[in-house]
């Protein structure tokens, strides 16, 4: 052989920059959940320049967080809102997939399946229903949107299963926000929640966008946790249309209780606690 092919070759499509980007947040493990720069820099081994011209972008990016009390960096939130989407919609994508698509040929409007994700909800699947002559409303939630748990009607199926000061607790983090004349106030979001928790699901009209109506239900794990909520949003005329509701929240239900028995619930997602 000659010289030159006794020398390890780097991959086609490697990006030094980006190798040494992942090696900090490799640093980050169960043991060592925050780390000072100088202890980043002695366990990759970069200079000390390069290691904080690194660490500012990650912070930037929201990838690392800088510690304000110590100075010392931590994972970011927004490694924690992609981890969650890919550790905890994998099963709950795979136990929707069939009723999703069913409800896509019998339904009109947009749906939206949630994920939890801390005090967040993630949208993980999104699509668009036409039937009837019914046009698609334009909704703000795309996949891969992150809200707050305090967020509209799927906040509140999510919420429904919370202890009061836990709710009270995310209400002072993420006040709600008066989108529209009809967005409600915080003791209405809070009467609302007993309601929610017996009937499994809840719906608003022009709450967050104004031509807006949503049915949001939950779907359970065979623990009769809350593991997803699944939505309906149509255009606020329908909120007259009683025969459409009641069509569409029997399907819904249905749609909730097979995407349920598919996670190994084994009662009715709509009436568990």
């Amino acid at each position: 052989m000659s010289a030159a092919t006794d020398t390890p070759q780097a991959p086609a499509y490697q990006v030094r920059v980006l190798d040494r980007a992942i090696d900090i947040l490799d640093c980050f493990t169960q043991r060592q959940r925050e780390l000072g720069l100088r202890e980043i820099v002695a366990t990759t081994g970069l200079n000390r320049s390069t290691a904080r011209r690194l660490v500012v972008n990650l912070v930037r990016r929201g990838l690392l967080q800088e510690v304000a009390t110590s100075g010392r960096y931590r994972l970011g939130v927004r490694l924690f809102e992609m981890g969650s989407i890919v550790a905890g919609s994998f099963s709950l994508l795979e136990a929707a997939a069939a009723p999703l698509a069913h409800l896509e040929e019998i339904l009109s409007g947009t749906i939206l399946l949630a994920a939890p994700s801390g005090d967040h909800f993630v949208i993980v699947d999104r699509r668009e229903c036409t039937r009837d002559g019914v046009a698609m409303v334009s909704m703000r939630s795309q996949m891969g949107t992150v809200r707050p748990l305090t967020y509209g009607p799927i906040g509140r199926v999510f919420l429904s299963g919370r202890s009061r000061r836990e709710v009270l607790d995310l209400l002072r983090k993420y006040p709600i926000e008066g989108a529209t004349p009809y967005s409600i106030t915080e003791d209405e979001f809070l009467s609302r929640l007993p309601v929610v928790a017996q009937a499994g699901y809840e719906t608003d009209v022009n709450e967050i966008v104004e031509g807006i109506m949503g049915i949001a239900i939950r779907i359970l794990d065979s623990s009769g946790v809350t593991a997803g909520v699944l939505c309906l949003g149509l255009p606020a005329t329908r909120e007259k249309d009683a025969a459409f509701l009641d069509l569409a929240l029997h399907k819904l239900k249905e749609a909730s209780a097979a995407i349920s028995a598919n996670l190994g619930y084994g009662g009715s997602a709509g009436t568990a606690a």
